[in-house]
This record gives structure tokens, C-alpha cells and sequence, in this order.
């Protein structure tokens, strides 16, 4: 069987760097943290602090570039293979995020236990995005796996400059949530979003412009 390059499997990383990556992970001291994953490769600004228990990991940390003033909080858990987060951008409790592509622009905000899931489409978010807690963004739709043998679904999902993604909101594999959008709390939004829009329910739909 071809070894697979997945960094989700623990198997296929070297354990020189397994160990440092271990160090990382039950070590409280954010320094450390730091230094540890610029030995790996990763290229990782001024100012970052990595919350206790949080944890990234990757096959290629030379992919992985983390801007200025940028907050891990506690529990922060990210697999990826390309990894970019801009400047002053905050990364909530517990959040998780898992791909072969995450880029998340500058002064955004990702709040408590949010999830994105990007390993077979992209997950692209532009400045002053915040996504508030518990929402779920995922570029599949996972169908593979169901029992009628549907074809999977992967698609690029984009969220614009300064839109807000509400508490334990779903965006579906393909969405845009386009410039200053407002998606509710609890929303599932099977499609794009346009500027200045307020959409709400299940699935969701425009209420209003702002």
C-alpha cells in the first residue's frame, strides 16, 4: 500500500519529529512552542503566543507561516499541510481546523470550538472575518461514505472581507459569503451569500440588506 502523505496519521511522521511535535503539545511555555515548530520549519512571526495544549501538525512545516501578534488560545488543535494565518489574528478555545489548505487573512477572529475542515477543497478567509463559536465550515460533504455509494462533493469555500459567521452556523463544500455578510446563528447555508446580507434558518435564507 502507497504511503500516504496525510498528517491527520501520526505513522507518517518522522519520530525525531514526532518527539519535538509531543514537546510541543504537553509543553506550557509558548516560547518553547515556538521554538520548537521554527526548528520544524515553520516560519512564524513576532509576538505569537501558543495557548497550553495546543498543537499543530504537519508533514511540511515549511508550508506553515504565521504572521505578527497572532493568539493560539487553549486546546488550539490544526492539522494541515499548507497553513497560512496573517497578522492579528486570534484563534479561540478548543478550535479546531484540519486540511490540506487553510489561508486565513489578517485581524480575524475564530472563536471557542469552531471547526473548519478543508482536506479536500480549500478553505480561503479573507481580513476581518470573525466566525463565531461552534460554526463548522467544511469544503466536503462526506457523502463518500454513505451507504448509496453518492459521488463526494469538494469545493473551494470563501468568506470575504469583514463577513460574520454566527454561533454553530454550517457552511456546505462551494459557498461564498461575500463582503460584510451576516450569517445567523445556527443557519446551514447551502448557498453564496451576497455583500451587505443578513441570511438566517435552515437552510438559510436573506432577510434583509445592511
Amino acid at each position: 500500500m502507497a504511503k500516504s502523505n496525510d498528517p491527520r496519521d501520526i505513522k507518517n511522521i518522522k519520530l525525531k519529529n514526532r518527539i519535538l511535535i509531543g514537546l510541543a503539545m504537553f509543553c506550557p511555555f509558548s516560547v518553547v512552542k515556538k521554538l520548537v515548530y521554527c526548528l520544524l520549519g515553520a516560519k512564524i512571526g513576532r509576538n505569537v503566543y501558543f495557548g497550553p495544549q495546543s498543537i499543530i501538525i504537519s508533514n511540511n512545516y515549511r508550508k506553515i507561516k504565521i504572521g505578527d501578534n497572532v493568539f493560539f488560545s487553549l486546546g488550539v488543535a490544526i492539522t494541515a499541510e499548507e497553513l497560512v494565518i496573517g497578522d492579528n489574528t486570534h484563534v479561540g478555545y478548543q478550535a479546531l481546523m484540519t486540511g490540506k489548505k487553510i489561508y486565513i487573512g489578517k485581524n480575524c477572529n475564530i472563536n471557542n470550538r469552531a471547526f473548519i475542515e478543508a482536506y479536500y477543497a480549500p478553505v480561503i478567509i479573507e481580513d476581518n472575518v470573525t466566525i463565531a463559536g461552534s460554526a463548522m465550515i467544511s469544503s466536503h460533504d462526506g457523502s463518500f461514505m454513505n451507504v448509496l455509494g453518492k459521488e463526494m462533493i469538494a469545493k473551494q469555500i470563501t468568506l470575504k472581507k469583514q463577513c460574520f459567521i454566527g454561533n454553530n452556523a454550517v457552511i456546505l463544500p462551494g459557498i461564498t459569503i461575500n463582503e460584510k455578510a451576516i450569517v445567523g446563528a445556527g443557519a446551514v447555508v447551502t448557498k453564496d451569500v451576497e455583500e451587505r446580507t443578513i441570511v438566517v434558518g435552515v437552510p438559510a435564507k436573506a432577510i434583509r440588506k445592511i
